[in-house]
C-alpha cells in the first residue's frame, strides 16, 4: 500500500469513528426511544420502553453492536473497535435501518 493510500485509509477510519461516536451520543440521548414512537398493533409499551432503556444503557457504557457474517450479535466498546470490525458494524446498522423501515411500512399501512 502506498503512502497516499495509507493516509486515505487513516482519514476514512477517522471519519468512520467520528460518525460512530456521534451515533453513540445520539443513542445515549434516547434516539431509539424517539424513533420507536407509539406501539404498533400487538406491541406492548413496556416492551418498547425496555428496548429503548437497554439501548441507552449500552450506549452509556460505550457499547456498539456488531453482527458477524453468521448473524451472531455481539457488543464491543467503541474504543476497542478496529478497522476489521467495520463490516460487522455496517451489518448491525443495516439491520437496525431495515427494522425501522419495516416499522415505518407497518405504521403507514393502518
Amino acid at each position: 500500500m502506498g503512502e497516499g493510500q495509507g493516509a486515505e485509509h487513516e482519514q476514512a477510519w477517522a471519519h468512520f469513528m467520528e460518525a460512530e461516536r456521534h451515533e453513540l451520543e445520539n443513542r445515549r440521548n434516547g434516539q431509539l426511544r424517539k424513533l420507536l414512537g407509539d406501539p404498533l398493533p400487538g406491541e406492548l409499551p413496556e416492551e418498547l420502553d425496555r428496548l429503548a432503556s437497554e439501548d441507552e444503557a449500552r450506549a452509556e457504557e460505550g457499547l456498539v453492536e456488531l453482527i458477524s457474517l453468521h448473524g451472531e450479535i455481539t457488543y464491543k466498546h467503541i474504543d476497542e473497535i478496529i478497522p476489521e470490525d467495520r463490516t460487522a458494524r455496517v451489518a448491525a446498522e443495516g439491520a437496525r435501518i431495515e427494522w425501522f423501515a419495516e416499522r415505518t411500512r407497518i405504521r403507514g399501512s393502518f
